[in-house]
């Protein structure tokens, strides 16, 4: 089984829309996201999960992959994670280069072998960003 850790970054007003368009470019770039063999996880920041935006994640996630597992993450797990894409912003505010890159790592740690697989993507509205781990 190869599952897939989804780290999605947003900001509070994000719409289901923002997550429609990370996952439609993700699709675009990995062989059929929506039928990893292993299942996927979405990976979200503890401290926005009562965000309007984590709502609106929530709702397209019922509609677009309602067997998702998902995993919500302290602010402090994803400190110090080193990831390839790096916002100055973010790196004061969390202490790591990319939300989703780094919660996408941070959930994939328990799988030796895991790295990432698609760095960052912007939502056409750039309210959300989806980046993805697992195994290659």
């Amino acid at each position: 089984m190869r599952p897939w850790f989804a780290g999605w970054g947003f900001r509070a007003g994000a719409q289901p829309s923002s997550f429609a368009s990370c996952w439609e470019q993700a699709c675009q770039q990995l062989a059929q996201p929506g039928s990893a063999p292993g299942g996927w996880t979405f990976a979200l920041l503890a401290s926005k999960a009562q965000t309007p935006g984590a709502s609106a994640l929530q709702d397209w996630a019922a509609v677009a992959m309602p067997q998702a597992v998902w995993l919500s993450c302290a602010e402090a797990a994803i400190r110090q994670v080193a990831t390839p894409s790096v916002s100055e912003r973010l790196l004061q505010r969390f202490a790591t280069g990319s939300v989703s890159e780094a919660l996408a790592l941070h959930a994939a740690r328990a799988h030796a072998d895991s790295r990432l697989i698609l760095r960052r993507i912007v939502s056409a509205d750039r309210h959300a960003t989806l980046a993805v781990a697992g195994l290659p």
